[in-house]
């Protein structure tokens, strides 16, 4: 009976020893990571992608329809501007030419003479009136016959290298008409100067204007890096349907500000559009901070550790990047703030213990004030009173 009630006695003991255990380990807090503020840089991006393009392009097209006779260069070669490209089959043109010219000196001769005698009242004003519209119907037909031969040879508009012949000598060229593109015969494009077509959500538009430093790095190229700068923000939006949500982007140029004969039209690339860029702000971890509600309002905050305590505070952010956000106001240089782990952070909640290490290398930071670069019996302290 005695060992019997010495067992239970036993038993009741290792119950409340784990008891008080668990006590204990629950008044530890919820262990968390912390970070001291401190100053530092911090770059806002708008990441974009898109391709490469010759900043002047041109497609060649002709402007009447004829038989190709002779192309004068191949793909690759630099041609001047005016340069003789293309020249079309002119038998017939030529020959209406010809025509009209012939034709037009005949009623320029009727013409003088019928000034000179209508002068002396020998023929009628109506006779008169009747030979100037002839000689005027006459001038327009070889207007246009001199204008179609004209046509039959095709020049660069623009100084560059030839990208693409699309036809061969032989061939028929067919001009383009309001329902019909028509043969593009050839593409020339300035390769001296690049730009990059790229596409940002409609979200991003307020933060990009023109003038701001881009990054572009090219897939086929990827370990190179140029730099460039915004020369346009597109005005109108650039919407598509994708499956049932609808998706506004806008197209932003960006000139590429050194040559490369490694990069082509055509290229995709992907870009990193510079939009804000401080020094010496006060900055965070992204993760720490938060809109929760405080004070009966939904506002930015961030647990701030007093105490050994997470106390929620209310905070006006600026800047931000893709792991950091500048603080304007709400904590200052030198508080400690908690940035996760995310599944404690998420359900933490203001005033709840916590507990946690500091990293020493946030306190040797020639950032921080003098006050707050502390030594190994301090942050013992600081321990101690967590």
């Amino acid at each position: 009976m005695k060992k019997k009630f010495l067992f239970i006695i036993g038993g009741v003991v290792i119950i409340a020893i784990v008891i008080i255990l668990n006590l204990l380990q629950g008044n530890k807090g919820k262990e968390v990571e912390v970070k001291i503020i401190q100053e530092g840089n911090i770059v806002s991006e708008v990441t974009a992608s898109g391709e490469l393009r010759a900043k002047a392009q041109v497609d060649i097209s002709s402007e009447t329809i004829g038989r190709i006779k002779k192309i004068f260069f191949q793909e690759g070669d630099y041609v001047k501007e005016n340069a003789l490209l293309i020249e079309l089959d002119d038998v017939k043109v030529k020959a209406s030419k010809t025509l009209a010219e012939a034709q037009l000196k005949q009623a320029e001769q009727d013409l003088a003479r019928a000034e000179k005698l209508f002068e002396k009242d020998l023929i009628s004003k109506e006779s008169y009136e009747k030979i100037l519209l002839s000689y005027e119907a006459t001038k327009a037909q070889y207007e246009q016959a001199a204008d179609a031969y004209k046509k039959t040879k095709i020049y660069a508009p623009i100084s560059g290298k030839i990208m693409k012949i699309n036809v061969e000598e032989g061939e028929t060229a067919v001009m383009g008409t309001m329902n019909y593109q028509g043969t593009v015969l050839m593409t020339i494009a300035d390769m001296s100067m690049m730009i990059a077509v790229v596409t940002i959500d409609e979200t991003d538009v307020p933060t990009v204007s023109v003038g701001q430093e881009v990054q572009v790095i090219a897939d086929a190229l990827p370990d190179s890096i140029y730099s460039g700068k915004v020369t346009r923000v597109g005005l109108m939006p650039i919407t598509s349907q994708l499956t049932t949500e609808k998706v506004t982007d806008f197209e932003v140029e960006i000139e590429l500000g050194k040559f490369s004969p490694l990069l082509r039209p055509g290229m995709n690339v992907k870009t990193e559009i510079i939009t804000s860029e401080k020094s010496d702000v006060l900055i965070v971890p992204i993760q720490a901070s938060g809109k929760r509600k405080i004070e009966e309002k939904t506002a930015e905050t961030v647990f701030k550790v007093e105490g050994g305590n997470a106390v929620l505070k209310e905070i006006v952010t600026g800047a931000s990047s893709d792991t950091d956000v500048e603080i304007i106001s709400g904590v200052e240089q030198g508080d400690t703030i908690i940035i996760g782990p995310y599944r404690v952070l998420s359900k933490l909640k203001d005033g709840e213990h916590v507990q946690f290490k500091i990293d020493e290398k946030d306190t040797s930071s020639s950032k921080l004030p003098q006050s707050t670069v502390a030594p190994r019996r301090v942050l013992g302290a600081i321990k101690k009173r967590i």
